[in-house]
């Protein structure tokens, strides 16, 4: 994997995990670096050992698309949102016959299908009990108990993005902390409280990530049966619908990414 492809896919898991209703952890599944990136990010010395080039080439990537495409990704989702959603689905839906096969599920049990089920009816849940006009807590006025919970905000939602499927984004708008976060603390760098978010979303990025692991060590094919219900049930709230300003070209777009992306991941490997 060449080292301007990595910094691409950090680019990417950056700029979803600003984005509601997008997860950073589904990115990472659908470019196959999952798997690795929770080994390196649980702290397994030896995996960060092996891959310290790719995390911090990613890591990179990340940042930047955070800190740099945010505006952008805001753009396209207020100026061609239905062009970005089917972006995403192309990619999303090209991926799923690698995932399928690295979950190694030859025969579905009963288990890997409660996983299933669990995971999909969580997304359901999720996609019709979105918030609206939430994320609006000022935090300028930063207190002992809203530093308190402005860290427990970051580390709960930084655990969700690392869940395909999951936005932490979505998680900071239902708490009523995203504009707090992203609009004021990352978007102005703006200290102490930049330092708080910052803390937190370490925490529940080393602590969600440790789970994930032990799961991925003990529940290979069950936990891989979830990741698979979590990004089937992503692909609702992604769906723009066909409404009135959907174009062909949008949707041919859309199927483009998808054969291109299908055809990439099946080449690499």
């Amino acid at each position: 994997m060449d080292q301007l492809k990595i910094i691409f896919y950090g680019l990417i898991i950056g700029i979803s995990n600003v984005i509601p209703g997008v997860s950073g952890g589904t990115m990472a599944v659908v470019f196959g670096i999952y798997e690795k990136l929770i080994a390196v990010v649980s702290l397994d010395i030896k995996a960060i050992k092996e891959n310290f080039g790719f995390i911090i080439l990613l890591s990179i990537g990340i940042v930047g698309g955070i800190l740099g495409f945010s505006n952008l990704m805001n753009f396209l989702l207020l100026e061609y949102s239905t062009l970005t959603f089917y972006s995403f689905l192309g990619i999303i839906l090209g991926s799923f016959p690698l995932i399928i096969k690295k979950a190694g599920i030859k025969k579905v049990r009963i288990n890997e299908l409660i996983a299933f089920i669990l995971t999909f009816s969580l997304m359901m849940l999720l996609t019709f009990v979105q918030p609206e006009g939430a994320g609006q807590m000022d935090i300028s006025n930063l207190s002992i108990p809203l530093a308190i919970g402005l860290f427990v905000a970051s580390a709960i939602a930084t655990f969700t993005m690392i869940l395909p499927g999951i936005s932490g984004s979505m998680v900071l708008l239902a708490i009523g902390m995203y504009q707090g976060v992203f609009g004021y603390a990352i978007g102005q760098f703006v200290f102490p409280h930049l330092l708080i978010v910052v803390s937190g979303m370490l925490t529940g990025l080393i602590l969600g990530a440790k789970a994930v692991k032990i799961l991925m060590e003990k529940y290979y094919t069950q936990t891989y049966a979830a990741i698979i219900g979590l990004l089937v049930g992503s692909l609702i709230p992604l769906f723009p619908g066909f409404v009135s300003d959907v174009r062909a070209w949008m949707l041919l777009v859309g199927f483009a990414l998808f054969i291109l992306w299908f055809n990439q991941l099946n080449g690499d490997k």
